[in-house]
């Protein structure tokens, strides 16, 4: 048997090894992973992360696609909350006509603190609504670990299974969604937070006994969610494609697709002025931003 064989043969047999080492590496961790104390860690951490945004500031791409249209926005945060200038309309830039009445739009808005106050309050409502789910999830599921890996960040992503727990009854209705859902969710460990909640319905759940409406088996939802720089971590994607009815009669269907993208950091001191001067020269100020960033540290 010749040298190369000989070389080949024991390179094969340590990269055996390396595989059942790391094989075995991930089925410890799989097997030493509680899954129900994992995640009730992980939504403690999502509902201290949820209210008003705080800093840092980012500013960043916000793309919505809906069934028959398309709308993306420059996004901006700030102290007295976010702005959104609409740049693109069904995969079309704006013609400057169209800019200049969406860009006076967004200053009505933005000088407005009467709306911008009801906007706020409007947030605080979903918060909370969000922190209700968040409450709901260690108890409403029977959790088992899929897998272990490594993310990008190099941290350990835990997948899990769940499915609605039997007998468990929802507290709200809000909740109500949750007796009828099947899915993912994937844990960054080492966070404590989700990067990813892919759930569908495997039966039709009904509201008020199906007086106030119902949401039909086969819907689904994908929320994702990443570390966007600093630590802070802010939703990259969500998917609904939801079908069903209101108050009996009314169709209701939800289907649309939300990508946030090209994260940004700004100063976390702006003023509604310099926050809308960045918006419409987003392009131009982005290398102006981050060094104004750099000073501010």
């Amino acid at each position: 048997m010749s040298a190369t064989v000989h070389r080949r043969i024991a390179t094969t047999s340590l990269l055996l090894a390396l595989f059942q080492c790391v094989a075995l590496t991930v089925f410890g961790q799989e097997q030493n992973i509680d899954p129900v104390a994992l995640v009730r860690r992980a939504t403690q951490n999502e509902i201290a992360a949820t209210g008003p945004t705080k800093p840092p500031f980012f500013m960043y791409k916000d793309a919505t696609q809906w069934k028959d249209h398309s709308l993306t926005t420059e996004s901006i945060e700030t102290s007295e909350g976010g702005l959104n200038r609409t740049i693109e309309k069904n995969g079309r830039r704006l013609d400057p006509d169209e800019q200049a009445r969406a860009d006076e739009k967004l200053k009505s808005f933005a000088y407005n603190l009467e709306a911008r106050r009801k906007k706020r309050q409007a947030n605080r409502e979903e918060d909370q609504r969000t922190v209700t789910l968040m409450q709901s999830l260690p108890e409403a599921f029977d959790y088992t670990v899929k897998n272990v890996a490594k993310g990008p960040n190099g941290h350990a992503l835990v997948q899990l299974a769940f499915k609605a727990k039997p007998g468990w009854s929802a507290p709200t209705r809000e909740t109500r969604v949750l007796e009828g859902m099947q899915g993912e969710m994937v844990i960054d460990q080492a966070a404590g937070r989700i990067a990813e909640l892919n759930g569908e319905l495997f039966k039709d759940v009904e509201f008020g006994w199906g007086i106030l409406g119902r949401l039909n088996k086969g819907g689904r939802f994908v929320i994702k969610q990443a570390d966007i720089g600093s630590g802070k971590w802010k939703e990259t994607e969500e998917t609904l494609q939801l079908t069903g009815k209101i108050m009996m009669i009314k169709p209701l269907t939800v289907w649309s697709t939300e990508t946030m993208s090209d994260f940004r950091p700004v100063p976390s001191n702006l003023s509604t002025a310099q926050a809308l001067q960045l918006l419409q020269n987003s392009e131009e100020a982005v290398a102006e931003n981050r060094e104004a960033v750099r000073r501010q540290r």
